[in-house]
């Protein structure tokens, strides 16, 4: 047996262990299902478009004055990417 065909071999085996991690864990989601889990995020963390209007009220008000995304971030003591989806969730274009 050649390298080319230690090769072939190697990565058909490769194959057959990943289809059965996958196969593993697939029927492990399922049967957790099955058993009343629930899979994903927990109901309640993802905010209202009037919550998040609420609490970031400042990030808002300097957005429509026309500061930008950095400076608006160092004002009101968020993160940039806090205020980047405050502008894209609000639709606020900067003038």
């Amino acid at each position: 047996m050649g390298d080319n065909g230690k090769c072939t071999l190697l990565t058909e085996m490769d194959n057959i262990e990943r289809s059965n991690i996958q196969y593993r864990l697939n029927s492990g989601r399922q049967n957790f299902i099955e058993k009343g889990g629930k899979l994903g995020r927990k109901t309640g963390t993802i905010k209202t478009t009037e919550q998040m209007k609420d609490e970031y009220k400042d990030v808002i008000s300097f957005l429509k004055r026309g500061y930008s995304v950095r400076n608006t971030a160092k004002l009101s003591n968020n993160s940039v990417s806090t205020v980047q989806r405050v502008k894209k969730s609000f639709k606020i274009v900067s003038e």
